[in-house]
């Protein structure tokens, strides 16, 4: 009796194995490739690693990770693609595997898509739109966009339609997220489980698109506020909306890393990318209200419809924002303003208050540069063995900091996420703009701003700035552009330069720490607004 239903289970479980292999969703097989490769990363750092191993060690891990998120896709690919965002930390094996997942997400057939449409818009495609792309223009972790053009109209509009195995596959992927974060607290004792409900609930938000469309619209409104003209959110229509289904208007532009593209429509690479870090600067230390996704395929750059002798910067996808509580950007942009006036005192009394004690560290993590008071960068080259316990050092110091939870603000998590992409495009654009120097520049301005803006029927600029910290700001001008100027002779340029003296400096942290970032980052939590 016993045999015959031990093998008449193995023999069901092995026909599920056979159809959920074949099926769309995969539940079960992604599962299970996620399984392995965590067994894999536990095998690989808690054993095998050492100082003579760690290169062979990194190498075999990111080949992992990148496996089982090109076969797993959807939310994966958006994990893999976020850690190749952060290749001025990471060694380099996880830039090299997980920035081939940036044009690997799978896309749709178009039936599937169709379906979609008419079963959340309640009509026939054909009674929307007059035609349709069949071949999607853009094909990302969680969504695909194809070009249309609405029923009766001459308007051409971007169809952003989710992908259909989003939904049946979030519960099983955010079990596993559970179940990866649990091994992971006991094996590196990390505190990751007090995150990961607040990490569900931001995910169930972000493939939700009505919640998209507030988000744009409440950036839309803010841009009118500062009357920006150069910045510029496309319409969406509301009538054509759902959970699953965003349709906007179509723009045709060149995305900002395109800078002969830029040149070639008459404009100067370096004046947009200007208006891009100081839009995205803006966001953070004035409005409070930020986008947590401005990677390049988001933001792109055409002429003003109005004068095409000017520019505009649009911003698309505003599915991942936060809106941070007005006491922490104030204390945020007086902490940058602080670090220029290299007052020390006042940042270790700031960063007290959200349970940091190592300034020195955390301002580097912030500035994305090595920082050091009154100290040139630290460059000496170190053994190996000096670099393993660097890295456990720096382990012990980031979960002590991590355990006080309580004061730790976990906006910082979202806005070095939009810095960090924001840095990634200024290096792939060759560094044109000295980044620090501009964010620096709307801290102070943001650091003078007591009440919330978005608060604020009305918003009048009216900022001063003392003589010590223009002149901070001028010297650290002139010393980046002789470095800028230093780094093409050689040829490289500004920002590839301060990634390898902030690996340097951090030396390559150990796997395990920044995969609690990833997580935190890249599942990123929910700070309920303010009412």
């Amino acid at each position: 009796m016993f045999k015959k239903a031990f093998f008449g289970f193995t023999g069901l479980t092995g026909l599920y194995g056979i159809y959920d292999y074949n099926s769309e969703n995969q539940l079960l097989t992604r599962n299970i490739r996620t399984i392995m490769c965590g067994i894999n990363i536990l095998y690989q750092y808690k054993i095998r690693f050492n100082a003579e191993t760690a290169d062979e060690v990194h190498e075999n891990v990111a080949k992992s990770i990148y496996e089982t998120c090109l076969k797993n896709d959807g939310l994966y690919v958006k994990f893999g693609q976020g850690i190749a965002a952060m290749e001025h930390l990471l060694p380099p094996p996880y830039y090299k595997w997980m920035s081939l997942l940036q044009d690997k997400a799978k896309q749709v057939p178009f039936y599937r898509i169709q379906e979609i449409i008419e079963n959340d818009l309640g009509k026939p495609i054909n009674e929307i739109f007059e035609w349709v792309d069949k071949q999607a223009i853009a094909s990302a972790s969680l969504a695909q966009v194809h070009k249309g053009r609405l029923k009766y109209t001459n308007i051409d509009v971007a169809i952003k339609v989710q992908k259909p195995n989003i939904k049946p596959q979030f519960k099983l992927d955010m079990f596993m997220h559970y179940v990866v974060c649990l091994v992971l607290e006991w094996s590196f004792d990390m505190p990751l489980l007090q995150f990961q409900q607040t990490i569900d609930e931001n995910l169930a938000r972000e493939i939700d698109f009505t919640i998209e469309r507030d988000n744009a619209q409440q950036a839309k409104g803010l841009l009118e506020k500062f009357n920006r003209k150069d910045v510029y959110i496309p319409i969406v229509y509301d009538q054509y909306l759902s959970q699953r289904v965003y349709i906007s208007e179509w723009i045709d532009g060149v995305k900002i890393t395109n800078t002969d593209e830029i040149k070639k429509m008459g404009f100067n690479p370096k004046e947009v990318l200007k208006t891009v870090i100081g839009s995205f600067a803006e966001q953070i230390f004035i409005t409070g209200f930020i986008h947590c996704d401005p990677h390049p395929g988001n933001v792109f750059v055409r002429r003003r419809p109005e004068n095409p002798k000017q520019y505009q910067v649009v911003i698309l996808d505003w599915g991942l924002c936060i809106e941070i509580p007005n006491e922490f950007r104030l204390d945020y942009a007086n902490f940058w303003k602080y670090l220029f006036l290299q007052d020390r005192a006042s940042i270790k009394t700031l960063i007290k208050k959200w349970g940091i004690d190592n300034d020195q560290m955390f301002a580097s993590m912030q500035l994305m540069k090595p920082y050091q008071y009154k100290k040139p960068v630290h460059s000496h080259q170190l053994t190996s063995d000096e670099v393993l316990q660097l890295q456990l050092k720096m382990k012990d110091e980031i979960r002590e900091m991590m355990k006080q939870t309580d004061l730790f603000p976990k906006e910082l998590l979202f806005v070095n996420r939009n810095m960090n992409l924001v840095r990634s495009v200024n290096k792939r654009c060759g560094s044109l703009v000295n980044r620090i120097n501009l964010m620096a520049r709307y801290a102070e301005q943001g650091s003078q701003i007591k009440e919330g803006i978005l608060e604020q029927k009305k918003f009048k600029k009216i900022y001063s700035s003392s003589f010590f910290f223009e002149f901070r700001l001028l010297l650290s001008s002139l010393v980046y552009t002789v470095m800028n100027w230093w780094m093409k002779i050689k040829g490289t340029n500004f920002e590839d330069f301060i990634e390898q003296k902030q690996k340097q400096q951090m030396q390559e942290i150990h796997l395990m720490l920044e995969f609690f970032f990833f997580i935190l980052l890249f599942y990123p939590i929910r700070i309920p607004k303010k009412k």
